[in-house]
């Protein structure tokens, strides 16, 4: 519903007596449906602390990924003691064709 052309006027000189008497109020209220991250964006501040954490995280992915590649790489299905009981010499006293 669109307001009249004397309601609008009068809305209009409202305006403009708050902005007289309290600007910083009036630049408040102008500003109250604006979108407060791209102002946020553009402090310096805010960027370095955005790239600071942003290298953080890389750094944490990057840490995670080298402490889990010898899991991976060295794999082979088989524990390490077994390995280590297959190829070991047989105790003294033992052949090796002995053994059931």
């Amino acid at each position: 519903m669109a307001l009249s052309m004397d309601e609008q006027r009068i809305l209009d000189e409202m305006e403009r007596k708050l902005a007289d008497e309290d600007p910083l109020l009036a630049s408040r209220l102008t500003s109250f449906g604006r979108p407060a991250l791209p102002a946020l964006m553009r402090s310096r501040r805010a960027r370095i602390v955005l790239s600071f954490l942003a290298l953080i995280v890389i750094a944490a992915v990057s840490l995670a990924v080298y402490a889990l590649t010898p899991f991976r790489a060295g794999f082979t299905g088989r524990s390490a003691a077994t390995h280590v009981t297959k190829t070991a010499a047989p105790a003294p006293g033992h052949s090796a064709s002995a053994q059931p």
